[in-house]
């Protein structure tokens, strides 16, 4: 969030960040229905590119690894986000707008911390799409003395870190496009009755050229 400025919102569920000729929208929502639809523990929108990012957070140990196999969730959390992206792939079509990446869901594995140095910081972790994810619960560098798989810093081999993840949301380079983001929209705002906490983050402004960003950003003062 490197340049955003946090303002406060007429409504206590809400907080809005600022720059680069974009407003980023933050809110607490209901979720019960949501995350056991979606399997997802935060939703991006970026309004102006209509591209929705789906993400389920996971927390390293305080070794520095998280660990699949001792994640109960995981497996059910997987195959729902397996099928939102078989739903979503099958609702795009030719002459829809690019993304590098079509399928909404991803995990993010949180550095280990026991808080959140500021309301603008995102705390470090890894990004990865889900079948990315998955792939890598395959590979053997990941694998650990006793043979079990371990996600950290030290040993995975590729990885988007906050600053290259944000860049590709705020640009509309990941997500869904086209008709796969109006149903699946659809879908999450149905669902919105549960009872649990869900961030949702919506990004909305001027779809400015990439340079016209970039320059606002090397002029930006970096935060001593």
């Amino acid at each position: 969030m490197l340049g955003w400025i946090v303002n406060q919102t007429h409504h206590a569920s809400w907080r809005m960040f600022t720059g680069f000729g974009q407003r980023l929208y933050v809110a607490n929502a209901n979720r019960e229905t949501a995350e056991t639809t979606l399997g997802t523990d935060l939703i991006y929108y970026n309004a102006t590119r209509r591209s929705l990012i789906l993400i389920q957070y996971k927390r390293m140990n305080q070794d520095g690894f998280y660990r699949p196999d001792g994640d109960d969730g995981l497996a059910r959390q997987l195959r729902r986000m397996r099928s939102v992206d078989r739903y979503t792939a099958r609702q795009t079509q030719v002459g829809h707008d690019f993304r590098m990446v079509r399928h909404p869901s991803w995990l993010k594995v949180c550095q280990w911390q026991a808080y959140i140095p500021q309301t603008s910081d995102m705390i470090p972790g890894m990004y990865f799409p889900r079948e990315h994810f998955e792939q890598l619960r395959e590979d053997p560098r990941l694998e650990g003395p006793h043979g079990g798989v371990g996600f950290g810093f030290a040993n995975v081999p590729n990885y988007l870190d906050n600053t290259t993840f944000g860049r590709l949301v705020e640009s509309g380079l990941i997500g869904t496009t086209g008709t796969s983001t109006d149903l699946l929209y659809q879908q999450i705002v149905r669902s919105f009755n549960g009872k649990k906490s869900l961030v949702v983050a919506t990004l909305q402004g001027d779809d400015m050229p990439q340079s016209t960003r970039n320059n606002e950003k090397r002029n930006t003062p970096k935060r001593s």
